[in-house]
């Protein structure tokens, strides 16, 4: 059976973790990546245990790599007094198949693109993708003109170049207000340890903790070893609109708009002393503003052969912990389901397939995420959403469906 010649637009972290998959299944991948360097910027993110579960199926260990176990999380009043403590990873043998942790991206991209290349991966970087055919299944390059293939994997994130091809349209677009913004910012895990104030928050076991004031959140947790916090201080997007960016100008600065420390303290000047502490000890000029974004579903996802997945069809808000989880989901689902046998002929079946396993899932994720926003704070609703995300087996469900598919089709 003659491998698919497959092209993947996008290398940031649910492109090479399909392109990892469909190499192993005997398939031709290249990766053609805007970006001139391979090195992944950005923040953290909490990877949930159905998501680590894939990375395992990949050979790809998250803790070894840098991520934290994400034992205890804490909620916070705003004066520091605990809400609310959840704890997790206490079966140890769930834990062997998958792990809550939370992980930095430039060291989860790493390990994804290591094992993408070691995997027969090829990778071009510096490759702006101009247009797309969808008919004919090609991309076309700056400077290169079109490169034909079999399949078009589009993972180039929520300012998509290739979803208006697939949707032969320019109106599904992101949301250009979820009434949020966020500012992000690192901060060494000493720092915080040997500061008077904030040092009784920080123990062996207490690696999340958050405030959740009059609408306003702020979000800390450990990654890189357990050496840096992550923070996320989310609020009303009227509160730092000027500070944000929005359209073509935000796809190129999404991790580097710049915001004030004046600013910063001025929106959670409401928040308790150890709070505003964590604010201002960090560095003044490292204060990032980020604009969150959602989109409504659209259509499809799939057009002939080419097809998209993670943020290029269905970003969400940061509130379901689930962002990139959902990405790597779509990543193991689709290598799944393009197994070393598959045909040219059956590839539009397979992508159907795989919008008819994904659909449902993410818009459950995206909805919840906005329910979590408007401030939803139901234990009980919120223990049954992690649930969901937790116990799924992203590869289990592909081969069902595969399986029940065939039996159909028999």
């Amino acid at each position: 059976m003659a491998p698919l010649n497959i092209i993947i637009v996008g290398a940031g972290i649910a492109g090479p973790a399909a392109a990892i998959g469909l190499a192993r299944n005997g398939h031709n991948v290249t990766i053609y990546e805007r970006s001139t360097s391979t090195s992944e910027v950005g923040y953290a993110f909490r990877l949930t245990p159905n998501s680590d579960r894939c990375l395992k199926y990949l050979g790809i260990d998250s803790i070894a790599g840098g991520a934290v176990s994400a034992n205890v999380v804490r909620s916070l009043d705003a004066e520091g007094k605990i809400l609310m403590e959840v704890r997790e990873n206490e079966d140890a043998d769930k834990a062997k198949t998958g792990t809550s942790v939370f992980a930095y991206r430039p060291q989860v991209h790493q390990q994804l693109m290591k094992a993408a290349l070691e995997s027969g991966v090829k990778l071009r970087t510096g490759a702006i993708v101009t247009s797309v055919d969808v008919t004919n299944t090609a991309i076309a390059v700056e400077g290169e003109g079109y490169i034909f293939a079999d399949l078009i994997l589009a993972a180039d994130g929520v300012h998509s170049a290739v979803r208006s091809h697939v949707l032969n349209s320019d109106r599904f677009v992101p949301r250009a207000s979820t009434g949020h913004n966020a500012f992000r910012f690192m901060l060494s895990k000493s720092l915080v340890q040997n500061d008077h104030i904030m040092s009784s928050l920080v123990d062996d076991n207490a690696h999340m903790f958050t405030w959740n004031v009059h609408g306003k959140r702020i979000l800390v947790y450990p990654v890189d070893y357990n050496k840096q916090f992550n923070v996320t201080c989310t609020h009303p997007e009227e509160l730092s609109d000027k500070e944000t960016a929005s359209g073509d100008s935000a796809a190129a600065i999404a991790y580097n708009q710049k915001a004030s420390l004046d600013t910063v303290l001025s929106i959670y000047e409401d928040f308790g002393p150890q709070a505003r502490r964590l604010l201002e000890i960090a560095d003044p000029n490292g204060f990032r503003v980020w604009k969150l974004q959602d989109m409504d579903e659209i259509p499809q996802w799939s057009s002939n052969h080419t097809v998209l997945l993670g943020d290029a069809c269905h970003p969400v808000a940061p509130f379901g912990f689930s962002g990139a989880s959902m990405g790597i989901e779509d990543a193991l689902t689709l290598s799944t389901l393009l197994t070393a046998d598959t045909t040219i002929e059956q590839i539009t079946d397979r992508l159907r397939l795989y919008e008819k396993i994904r659909k449902p899932r993410v818009a459950r994720v995206r909805d919840t995420a906005r329910e979590i926003a408007k401030g939803l704070d139901d234990k009980d609703f919120i223990g049954r959403y992690r649930e969901f995300l937790s116990s799924y087996d992203a590869v289990a469900h592909a081969k069902e469906a595969l399986a029940s598919e065939a039996e159909v089709n028999s």
